[in-house]
């Protein structure tokens, strides 16, 4: 399956309890796609309906970090570091309830990572269900600068924006789309010049989740700060 499925003990750590490494990258940017949840106007990532479930708390806005929770799309963050890349800009098609937006892909916010760190052995070892054992490494990654923002505000990619990054395929699941500084700072200051209602992402998404308290270790919303202030 490739996924960890929520309510295993991977979802109880802290991000604090990982090694995590100083991070030297250039600029650039790789695009990266991730399911919006349907019953929620902010366009957060999509929250199963039971506790048990294949659906991983990608991106983890509360934590700033990305591949820590689980292993899917462990390639995509392997080559991420590997490229020595800077931001990881998170695209989705809209499914939520504003029929304004709905059905069109925007990028909704970024992750500037500054850590990286091996979880192949922590994957084992906690996950319920894990595909890295098959990999060379599974890398996590950490953000100490992120900021996600309403609909209204997001960056909207559109046929004419792919074909300026040189992309002729469909986004999907799987979509990775390596970025040059030039096209990486543009969107990255668009969205900088929007209001961050990070904490509302998390608010939503906590109100959604299947279960109360917790117990999954997930960042309470009156505790939220952000990447840049979590030590």
């Amino acid at each position: 399956m490739g996924n960890l499925m929520n309510g295993n003990d991977l979802l109880k750590l802290s991000p604090e309890s990982v090694a995590w490494q100083d991070y030297r990258s250039s600029n650039k940017g790789m695009v990266v796609f991730y399911t919006s949840d349907p019953i929620a106007e902010l366009p957060i990532r999509e929250v199963p309906e039971e506790l048990l479930s294949g659906i991983l708390p990608e991106p983890n806005y509360e934590s700033g970090t990305y591949g820590l929770y689980g292993c899917g799309k462990s390639s995509i963050r392997n080559v991420f570091a590997k490229s020595k890349l800077r931001y990881l800009l998170f695209v989705t098609k809209y499914e939520g309830t504003n029929a304004d937006y709905k059905g069109r892909c925007f990028i909704t916010g970024y992750f500037r990572i500054a850590k990286t760190a091996e979880v192949k052995k922590l994957h084992i070892r906690y996950g319920s269900d894990y595909s890295c054992i098959d990999e060379d490494m599974c890398t996590a990654l950490r953000a100490d600068e992120s900021r996600f923002v309403a609909i209204a505000d997001a960056f909207a990619v559109t046929e004419e924006v792919l074909k300026t990054w040189n992309y002729k395929a469909r986004l999907t699941k799987q979509t990775r789309i390596i970025l040059d500084e030039q096209n990486t700072a543009g969107i990255v200051g668009h969205l900088q010049s929007k209001p961050d209602i990070t904490a509302q992402y998390v608010a939503e998404t906590r109100q959604l989740q299947p279960h109360d308290g917790a117990e999954d270790g997930a960042v309470e919303f009156e505790d939220y700060k952000g990447p840049a202030e979590q030590k």
